[in-house]
């Protein structure tokens, strides 16, 4: 969460960019670069493509700088636009990749895989060869959902405001993502039996 001081000097800072000191946009740039790179890096590995997605985010922070209307802390208006870089970024994606690597989803994602019918459970490398083949069979939408949920441990209310929508469609589209999930598992295990 975003601090007084922090909105504050955020505030006088924006104030002054606004006012033609538009060099200072550096000290944004410097104060929220690292947590740009964590959002962006759930959904993008590639060190290079990171540089991108980021430098994207930076750039449409600057162009809608006018429109940040100070309701919200200016880190979670920037959190809103680096989600939305990262879920554009996906959209464009056209090869099969892996999106999550089964390390960061921890023993409990290991287990909700082990209560297939599969009668050995996998290993820890088909596991997340498992989970990344299904994840990609999601939509972009239902991985940033289970992505920022199961991962980043983020709230309901987070989420939605995040992805500018109503807590009741984030739980209904996590409900519907962890189903489709499910089913994609389900059929890659069939076929490799």
């Amino acid at each position: 969460m975003a601090s007084t001081r922090a909105v504050n000097d955020d505030a006088e800072l924006l104030a002054r960019i606004r006012n033609g000191a538009v060099d200072e946009f550096a000290q944004i740039v410097r104060r929220y670069q690292n947590r740009v790179f964590a959002i962006l890096h759930r959904y993008e590995r590639d060190p290079h493509r990171l540089e991108d997605l980021a430098q994207e985010t930076f750039l449409k922070a600057w162009r809608a700088l006018d429109q940040f209307d100070g309701r919200a802390p200016f880190e979670h208006w920037l959190a809103r636009i680096t989600v939305r870089v990262a879920l554009d970024h996906l959209r464009r994606q056209k090869r099969h990749r892996s999106e999550v690597a089964l390390s960061e989803l921890g023993e409990t994602a290991l287990e909700w895989l082990r209560q297939g019918d599969a009668s050995e459970p996998p290993d820890g490398r088909s596991a997340a060869e498992l989970l990344d083949a299904a994840m990609n069979a999601l939509s972009p939408g239902d991985r940033a959902v289970l992505t920022m949920l199961e991962l980043e441990e983020r709230s309901v209310k987070e989420i939605a405001e995040l992805l500018g929508a109503s807590s009741v469609a984030v739980r209904v589209r996590a409900v519907r993502a962890r189903k489709r999930l499910r089913r994609a598992l389900e059929k890659i295990l069939a076929r490799e039996r």
